[in-house]
């Protein structure tokens, strides 16, 4: 208790610091333990950056607050031809970026463009884009290589698809870095309603009210002229400041926590579904896991019933396989997985290890109190097979690193990984971490699990617009990938985010779990 009193303490008076000039009363501070590893629109693929990305870029459409029904943001109109080849979006004018150039036609191409031509993070979901133009200053046209029935849900996606201001990526430009890669994984410029001021690596990023904000503030109840995100990663500290009122919302409050907030005054407690997974991936191709043996061997070792139970305290349920239950084409048919130690046994026999007798890594991120104790879990069911687990703590930024290397050998036996979906619907979870082309470095198949028929369903299931076709491809997609054992399919957490009962207009995302909606809330202090 000491050490968490006296990192609070710390990050109380480091938080009053940065105020500036800035009135308390008017500067919104958000805890969180996920930091981003870039801050590149471009490039970023990961939850870290989404409450930096929803309001400091904006996209075309976007999905609305509280849903997924897509909605104008940066476009008023689109349109898109018989063979789904062609889309034209008609922007709103006087759109103005936060360095003062506009926001046109040729700024949106230019962004896809660069997106394409850097090919990382979430590239894969625009691949079907054969152009983009200008067609005069407020249209835009996307030319399509096939027909893409879910594009305008891609285009709502956070991930790749903020438009960047083509002024700031030229004069941060180099012939080395064409697309100014190493300013902007440090650097933020946007058309949203808050502008980037500085990021301070491990301890936060801060906002400021853009005031020539298009959209305008005078019919808005906003007063937030600042937002700082502070990166804290022990979920205890998060809940004190948040109790004493130095922070006014915090994300990371563990399942405990979360139970001894409950009543606690003047705290605003949201709890609500969440499309969210976690997994335990495993390394395919290097190390005891590349045997699919070793793999069912310590999914059948694992404890579900306790982890649902004293990890997670009921907020959360037990995964069916790879996507997230309820989402169309999910296959209802797979197994839920249950404790059989006898059955694990047996499987590291068959696989040379009858004693178990080998050591394997885990390593989770920082600021996840249920992945370091799903780790505990794992640690213990596995010691009863005679294999040691080793369990480490790092930061996002560090662990991506370790993780996201073309090199199997370097990467660890397994890592604790959460997926969010870009957009509602199965391939979004199924591509990204299963299909070949998406190992290390492009994107999340970081364990190089490879199936030539998963990667041939999913390739189908990319072009298919028989609804019940697709599906059926999905759905044996599924069923491969299970029986392949690439990770343990754990849990879809609720989402909980506290805060203080002065932030007012906050609606939940369950698409953007980890956003906020800025400019429809405002501070009552």
């Amino acid at each position: 208790m000491k050490k968490v009193t006296f990192l609070a303490a710390l990050v109380a008076v480091f938080a009053v610091s940065v105020l500036g000039q800035v009135p308390r009363e008017k500067t919104l501070i958000i805890a969180t333990g996920l930091q981003p590893s870039t801050l590149d629109i471009g490039v970023g693929y990961e939850a870290a950056a989404i409450n930096v990305n929803l309001v400091v870029y904006e996209r075309l459409v976007r999905y609305s607050p509280g849903g997924v029904a897509v909605e104008p943001e940066l476009a008023q109109s689109w349109k898109v031809s018989e063979d789904g080849k062609i889309w034209e979006f008609k922007l709103f004018p006087g759109i103005l970026f936060h360095d003062g150039s506009s926001c046109n036609a040729e700024a949106v191409a230019f962004s896809f463009q660069r997106v394409l031509a850097i090919n990382l993070g979430p590239a894969w979901m625009f691949e079907p884009i054969e152009k983009v133009e200008a067609v005069d200053e407020l249209t835009v046209r996307f030319t399509l290589k096939r027909p893409y029935p879910e594009f305008l849900q891609v285009l709502a996606n956070i991930f790749g698809t903020g438009i960047v201001s083509p002024a700031a990526v030229k004069a941060h430009a180099t012939p080395e870095d064409p697309w100014a890669q190493e300013w902007l994984s440090t650097h933020m410029v946007g058309t949203g309603p808050y502008k980037f001021i500085e990021w301070i690596k491990g301890e936060h990023i801060i906002l400021e009210k853009f005031e020539n904000y298009w959209k305008g503030w005078a019919n808005t109840k906003n007063n937030i002229e600042r937002v700082i995100i502070r990166y804290i990663t022990e979920p205890a500290v998060q809940k004190m400041l948040l109790e004493k009122g130095d922070i006014d919302i915090a994300k990371d409050i563990s399942a405990d926590d979360w139970e001894l907030l409950k009543g606690y005054p003047g705290v605003t407690l949201v709890e609500e579904p969440s499309m969210h997974a976690t997994y335990l991936r495993f390394n395919c191709a290097a190390g005891p896991t590349a045997d699919v043996r070793v793999r069912k061997a310590i999914r059948a070792a694992f404890d579900y019933a306790g982890m649902i139970q004293y990890v997670l305290r009921g907020h959360a349920i037990q995964m069916q396989g790879a996507a997230a239950i309820g989402l169309p084409c999910h296959n209802e048919a797979l197994p839920i997985p249950a404790q059989d130690l006898e059955l694990a046994r047996k499987l590291l026999a068959e696989a040379g290890y009858p004693h178990g007798g080998f050591v394997l890594d885990y390593v989770y991120e920082s600021g996840h109190e249920d992945r370091r104790r799903v780790g505990e879990i794992l640690h213990a069911c596995l010691a009863q097979l005679g294999i040691e687990l080793r369990i480490t703590e790092l930061p996002w930024p560090d662990l991506w690193e370790r993780v996201c290397v073309p090199d199997p050998e370097r990467v660890p036996a397994i890592v604790a990984n959460g997926w969010w979906p870009d957009y509602a619907d199965v391939i979004d979870y199924l591509y990204p971490m299963y299909h070949s082309s998406q190992w290390p470095p492009v994107a999340f198949n970081i364990g190089f699990y490879k199936n030539e028929k998963v990667d041939a369903l999913l390739n189908a299931a990319l072009t298919e617009l028989d609804p019940g076709k697709r599906c059926q491809y999905l759905q044996e997609a599924q069923a491969l990938i299970y029986e392949d054992c690439p990770d343990i399919d754990l849990y879809h957490l609720t989402t909980r985010v506290a805060l203080r009962s002065w932030v007012k207009g906050y609606v939940y995302s369950p698409i953007y779990t980890d956003g906020f909606y800025l400019y429809d809330m405002w501070l009552e202090k």
